[in-house]
């Protein structure tokens, strides 16, 4: 190409000089014969003038004016050709071309996860389906219910129980606040009482007080006499006798009047320290329902926890039951119909595929190019897929670049050398970019052909 400009231009330049000369000639000419004429000339001019001069400029450019103008159009047209072709073609050099390759999808296979009769799904292909729509339905008429009847048998056992339980709570409370008031009432009684014995132990208290202090003036006057020869031993020894009882009476009552004031303090912070009560005794009673009431509570609670625990069994047994009996299968995601593997009457198995839809969202193209044009790819590098047979152009970029297909076993050194005339190609994965609708009826151009361009 570079070879022709030059020739091209060799011409133009050849050409110019050629016009230049000529017109250069012309105006010679022209002020020749604008000269006037000399007598002595003008007779030999006829003369020489009728016999032409091949030598003559004038002469041969009126000869070759037109074949001259010829050959510069000629030369011209041939040159702008030339421009355009290579205007055209030069751009296919610069770029790379692949081979032709096939338009692919994620394909999404929908299968049935029980066994049963098909009764609907889709009308035909090529339908746009959402994320969530039902697609197909499937029953089966023939699932047992043994399970769920003995779990809703023993459901009911345990809610005839919960009931019960709860009717003796109900009871032992009443009971409990029953009692209750009645202890509270015993405890005002003690504290009451309590104080008047503690009153009565401090009157005691004084009367012995006084009654030792008597004692001791008696012994010293007594002992005086005594000692004097007034009185006789006898004497002096019952009065000190007298003294000492004096003393353990007010020992007795000093330690009855701070058992009277612990035993106020119990009664008054709702305490018993009596262990020789009866069972009619309401604060006995009190501890004893009250201890009643906290086992109901916990068979309650253990009951609550079983009705429960059944409760979330049945749910599962009958959710179960359904999803055995009866499975609705939903699109994933948005997506077009591919293909239909069953048809409505059909007696499935479990895990039999029913519906294959392809992910529109996720189409891509996989092609081979020469691995002398991979300076040209890059990673995320765009590119445009011309679809075969229509006038449409589908925008991508370069998602993987794979080279050594056909010539490397992974991980093996080779045995025989790599024979020099063997292709050397790259696999190069193109993900194709969503800015173009993609009809549905025509499954999204999945499965066309397409001529990659880099």
């Amino acid at each position: 190409m570079h070879g022709t400009s030059r020739q091209l231009n060799f011409y133009l330049e050849r050409n110019s000089q050629e016009h230049n000369s000529k017109e250069h000639n012309s105006k010679e000419h022209n002020s020749q014969v604008t000269e006037p004429p000399s007598p002595e000339s003008t007779t030999a001019g006829k003369s020489i003038s009728s016999v032409p001069d091949k030598n003559d400029p004038v002469a041969n450019d009126d000869d070759r004016s037109p074949r001259s103008r010829g050959a510069e159009i000629l030369i011209i047209l041939i040159g702008s050709t030339l421009l355009v072709l290579a205007g055209i073609i030069a751009p296919n050099f610069l770029k790379a071309r692949s081979r032709d390759a096939v338009i692919n999808a994620n394909p999404i296979t929908i299968r049935t996860p029980i066994t049963g009769t098909l009764q609907s799904l889709p009308k035909a292909t090529g339908l746009e389906v959402h994320q969530g729509q039902e697609l197909a339905v499937i029953r089966n008429t023939s699932t047992n219910r043994d399970q769920l009847e003995r779990l809703r048998t023993e459901l009911q056992a345990a809610r005839s129980r919960q009931a019960d339980l709860r009717g003796q709570e109900l009871s032992q409370r009443q009971l409990v606040a029953e009692i209750r008031v009645d202890a509270e009432r015993q405890r005002v009684l003690e504290i009451r009482r309590n104080r008047q014995d503690l009153l009565q132990t401090t009157a005691d208290l004084r009367r012995a007080q006084a009654e030792l202090a008597f004692a001791k003036r008696e012994t010293r006057r007594i002992e005086a006499l005594f000692r004097t020869g007034v009185l006789a031993a006898n004497v002096y020894d019952r009065a000190r006798t007298t003294e000492q009882e004096r003393r353990s009476e007010l020992a007795v009552l000093e330690a009855k009047l701070l058992s009277g004031r612990t035993d106020l303090e119990a009664a008054t912070n709702n305490l018993v320290l009596r262990t020789n009560r009866s069972g009619s005794d309401p604060a006995v009673r009190l501890q004893e329902t009250k201890r009643n009431l906290q086992s109901l509570q916990g068979d309650l609670y253990t009951q609550d926890q079983r009705v429960k625990g059944l409760e979330r069994q049945l749910t599962a047994a009958s959710q179960a039951w359904e999803k055995l009996r009866m499975s609705v299968l939903r699109s994933p995601r948005q997506a077009v119909v591919w293909e239909l593997q069953a048809q409505a009457g059909d007696l499935l198995e479990a895990m039999q595929p029913v519906i294959k839809l392809i992910d529109c969202g996720n189409r891509w193209v996989t092609t081979y190019v020469a691995e002398n044009d991979l300076n040209r790819l890059r990673i995320g590098s765009a590119a445009r897929v011309e679809l075969v047979g229509r006038q449409l152009t589908l925008r991508g970029e370069v998602q993987s670049i794979r080279s050594g297909i056909g010539r490397l076993r992974l991980g093996e050194a080779p045995l025989v050398p790599i024979p020099i005339n063997l292709t050397r190609e790259s696999e190069v994965r193109v993900r194709i970019l969503n800015d173009v609708p993609a009809p549905p009826l025509q499954f999204c151009y999945v499965g066309y052909t397409g001529r990659v361009i880099f």
